[in-house]
């Protein structure tokens, strides 16, 4: 693919024709398997090919080798499952390691048969509990046994990579302030024979986090973190990492992401790894930890679940004094498509207090003048005229200026709305006080994903992720139902605070016609806000049919141009918000396939 960029950059100028005809031969060139098209084919393809040319390297020695203290409650743990277990701890390729077995099986020869196993390594230290505490209490007596400064968190029936260890004490030569770390996963098949599922994560995303436990397995915590939270609490089985994690939160931990597959999660009978509907009691125990969380925090939301997904969650933001929201609609003729989108707006929205501003740029039919004349006596709606050239930034710009609202939502008019919530859940998350722009869910008339939030990188510049897949399609990245945090949102829909919109310097009217949306999302991300892509507000998107598409106009190479000014430092790889396991390239990147990082 390397090789393929580089040709086309020499015959062909940069901008978004490029991207089109790479696409293109990319679709041809590029190998396919069992119907994934992916960089390295299947994804134990991609295991064999890549996992191992994209490790930490093993060195004589470190100048920081700190003790890594591993805990794990083990309780009638069948040989199965527990031998496997210790053959990848002993197996490490850091050595400076212990491993704190505690051990609560009532059954004797299974006791007798864990003591025999745990003798093979002199690091592994066995903690016989007489009674069995359950998770949180036998989890909670290796924590005080445990000598390390970090803490890795492993259940009795998975196991680990070779080099999970080493690529934690990688990073903490460069980044000895980390605070927590959690990597990539995937599932073992009860028998250990087969890697699958896997889930590449992205890095810190708060918004992902408190939807769902994305962390999951093997995390690495300072020990006096740990400590200072008191370590599992009782009372959360199922969901009683969940509750650590987020009292961990409390104090403000420096996170770190190792994007390695580190962690195989065993789909053992009875296991939320072969089906979370196996322990229901896990989605109630995770709903009251959020909730505390929010009490804690003084977070404005109520804590719902999500129908059908358990162990998901969601907030619905409180909207104290329901602030006027202004949405800013531009438009030129083609009156149909803009009164299909106010009139959804005006029948099916239930947040009570907004205003609608249409602004009118350069409108000549009749038709238009018509319908615009019969708004007149709608309260809510108020029509403004942009005489000057089209400009996206420009237009939306002078729409907020015209705009009385304490948030702004800037909105295409080739769309409709779909729920009726739509705006009260836009507002809400808006409201928060560290976050910038907020994204809604857009979908295609035929029901799949226009926009779901965007990445930058996709075929060299930015692109929406999870594009033509249906919210509920698990792929690699996990859902596109789940809020998450990106650089950026499409300007298709756009929520934000008037006050932190006027602060970050508004849209950017050096771009024409695209790229103004991303720009500001990574202004927003610099500035330290979260951008934040949230499905709970819906609407279709007839995307383009108004001015036209993107690449059709003769602003794209001007607009491209400018996209490098602010896309550079996080192309290839570089956006924190999506896996660079994952492919940037090809033909499906957009749908979430396997990709190799170091090219």
């Amino acid at each position: 693919m390397e090789e393929l960029k580089q040709l086309l950059a020499k015959v062909l100028p940069a901008g978004s024709r490029r991207r089109e005809i790479a696409k293109k031969v990319y679709r041809l060139a590029r190998p396919t398997q069992g119907g994934i098209a992916t960089a390295a084919g299947s994804y134990q393809d991609w295991i064999e090919q890549v996992e191992p040319t994209t490790l930490a390297p093993v060195p004589k020695k470190y100048t920081y080798n700190p003790l890594i203290s591993i805990v794990v409650p083990a309780f009638n743990t069948p040989d199965k499952y527990l031998e496997p277990l210790l053959d990848s701890i002993c197996a490490q390729t850091y050595s400076n390691w212990e491993l704190v077995l505690v051990e609560a099986s009532p059954d004797p020869e299974r006791a007798e048969a864990i003591r025999a196993a745990a003798a093979r390594d002199d690091r592994i230290r066995l903690i016989r509990v007489g009674q069995n505490k359950g998770i949180a209490g036998n989890t909670n007596i290796g924590l005080k046994e445990a000598k390390g400064e970090y803490i890795a968190f492993v259940d009795h029936d998975d196991t680990l990579a070779s080099f999970a260890l080493n690529e934690v004490i990688a990073v903490l030569q460069d980044r000895p302030e980390v605070d927590l770390f959690y990597s990539d996963e995937d599932k073992l098949s009860d028998d250990g024979r087969e890697r699958s599922l896997p889930f590449f994560k992205p890095d810190w995303s708060l918004d992902l986090f408190l939807g769902v436990n994305y962390l999951a397995h093997f995390v690495v915590v300072r020990r006096t973190l740990a400590a200072k939270v008191k370590g599992i609490r009782e009372g959360f089985e199922g969901a009683q990492d969940f509750d650590f994690l987020l009292r961990v939160l409390d104090h403000k931990p420096v996170i770190y992401h190792v994007p390695k597959m580190s962690y195989h999660w065993r789909m053992a009978d009875g296991s939320t790894a072969r089906a979370i509907e196996a322990k229901n009691y896990a989605d109630d125990a995770g709903r009251r930890a959020l909730a505390e969380y929010v009490q804690r925090n003084k977070v404005g939301a109520e804590v719902l679940e999500v129908s059908g997904r358990p162990t998901n969650y969601r907030l619905k933001y409180d909207t104290p004094g329901n602030p006027k929201a202004s949405l800013i609609i531009p438009f030129k003729d083609k009156v149909s498509i803009t009164k299909t989108m106010v009139d959804s707006v005006l029948a099916k929205t239930t947040y009570p207090n907004y205003e609608i501003i249409l602004v009118d740029n350069r409108s000549e039919e009749s038709a238009t003048q018509a319908y615009l004349e019969s708004l007149k006596d709608e309260p809510r709606i108020k029509v403004v005229a942009y005489d000057q050239p089209f400009n996206w930034s420009a237009v939306n710009n002078f729409g907020r200026r015209q705009a009385s609202g304490e948030v702004l939502v800037f909105l295409n008019n080739d769309m409709e709305v779909q729920n009726a919530d739509w705006l009260t859940e836009l507002v809400g998350v808006a409201l928060q006080p560290k976050v910038g722009a907020v994204g809604a869910l857009l979908e295609y008339p035929n029901h799949t994903i226009q926009h779901a939030g965007v990445v930058l990188g996709f075929f060299g510049v930015a692109g929406h992720v999870f594009r033509g897949l249906t919210p509920e399609t698990f792929t690699y990245f996990g859902l596109a139902a789940w809020p998450r945090n990106y650089l950026a949102v499409t300007g298709a829909c756009i929520a934000v605070t008037a006050a932190k919109f006027d602060k970050l310097g508004q849209l950017d009217e050096h771009f024409i016609t695209a790229g103004s949306d991303v720009a500001f999302g990574i202004t927003a991300h610099e500035a330290g806000y979260r951008n934040v892509y949230w499905p709970f507000a819906q609407l279709t998107h007839y995307e383009n049919v108004s001015v036209g598409k993107y690449g059709e106009r003769d602003d794209n190479q001007h607009d491209y141009n400018e996209s490098m000014k602010y896309y550079q430092p996080y192309l290839r790889h570089k956006d924190p918000f999506f896996n660079p396991n994952l492919d940037l390239y090809g033909p499906q990147a957009e749908q979430i396939t396997l990709g190799d990082p170091s090219k």
